[in-house]
């Protein structure tokens, strides 16, 4: 296994028996996935989210963020590079190892993980756990732009400046055989600032900031990066029709330019992101599972039968609805 991964060709990280591939682009997201979720699980703590609930939201997130990666880069190029008019055509869309994912679909998948989570579980308000997430999302970007190094890719146009060919400066793309401008690098370094940001607002304000507030910090982060950024890509990037404006950049100055409102909006107390109503019945929902297992948890240790006849928690739902 060692002397497959030291021999294997640049993009190749292990070759398994029977020759199935597996890529360093993969090993990199991988990586940066499991590490957010360790990020996650230390922001959720100093809150009071349980891990339980964490693994579950786990579960939501990642598979929901990585099918609409995947959805918001094949969508685009329908009629182009894919089709869904053939079997095949269906198959090469669903290819997540042939390469393709958009991070921006990621973050819409992400929230629709998160938000099913909280509807499902009612114990923590969306907004709550968004919060703790967001941050740990810049841990996955800035891990998961070195897969893009690997894989030559999300480069900027050609430097030919021969004092900036230079890393990290530039990148030798392999394809071209000419040095590009390094823009994953250049975006870790910025999403690492954001993270500094973020981490700094989360622990060191003694008054807790209002729900949301690190949410539309990362759209707004994140947004601002990434649109800027486009810039020093080339023409060969998607555009909207024959415009010449170009698809990423312009869904993320929107993003931002919404999340810079509703912050605004947000911190002088004209809107709330979160229902009070649902994030009072999160805590009280909370309250009484705890009872419960504390009263389950003493009847054990007694070696008494526990029952939960009055099932208050439940029933607390049905009256709310």
């Amino acid at each position: 296994m060692l002397m497959d991964l030291l021999t294997a060709k640049d993009n190749v990280a292990i070759v398994l028996p029977g020759g199935f591939e597996i890529y360093k682009y993969a090993l990199m997201i991988t990586f940066g996935i499991l590490l957010s979720f360790v990020l996650y699980l230390i922001l959720s703590k100093s809150r009071g989210i349980d891990i339980d609930f964490s693994l579950e939201l786990f579960i939501w997130v990642v598979p929901l963020a990585v099918i609409f990666c995947r959805i918001f880069y094949v969508v685009p190029r329908l009629g182009e590079d894919y089709t869904l008019k053939t079997w095949e055509g269906f198959l090469e869309c669903l290819d997540i190892r042939g390469g393709g994912l958009t991070i921006i679909g990621g973050i819409f998948g992400g929230a629709l993980g998160i938000f099913f989570c909280a509807l499902r579980n009612k114990k923590y308000s969306l907004m709550y756990v968004a919060d703790c997430v967001v941050i740990a999302l810049f841990v996955g970007q800035i891990i998961g732009r070195w897969g893009n190094y690997f894989n030559q890719e999300l480069y900027g146009i050609e430097v030919t400046n021969p004092a900036l060919q230079r890393f990290p400066f530039a990148v030798f793309i392999d394809a071209r055989q000419t040095w590009h401008y390094a823009s994953f690098f250049y975006e870790g370094v910025l999403n690492a600032m954001g993270l500094i940001i973020a981490l700094l607002l989360f622990y060191l304000p003694k008054k807790k900031l209002k729900a949301g507030t690190f949410s539309l910090f990362y759209l707004m982060w994140y947004g601002f990066v990434r649109g800027t950024l486009e810039f020093l890509k080339g023409s060969d990037t998607q555009t909207i029709g024959n415009s010449g404006v170009k698809t990423v950049q312009l869904i993320c100055y929107i993003m931002c330019i919404v999340a810079i409102v509703l912050q605004i909006l947000l911190q002088t107390g004209k809107i709330k992101l979160e229902s009070a109503r649902f994030a009072k019945r999160c805590e009280q929902r909370r309250d009484l599972l705890q009872e419960k297992a504390v009263a389950q948890a003493l009847a054990i240790v007694k070696g008494e039968s526990f029952s939960d006849n009055n099932k208050e928690a439940e029933e607390s739902d049905k009256k709310e609805n």
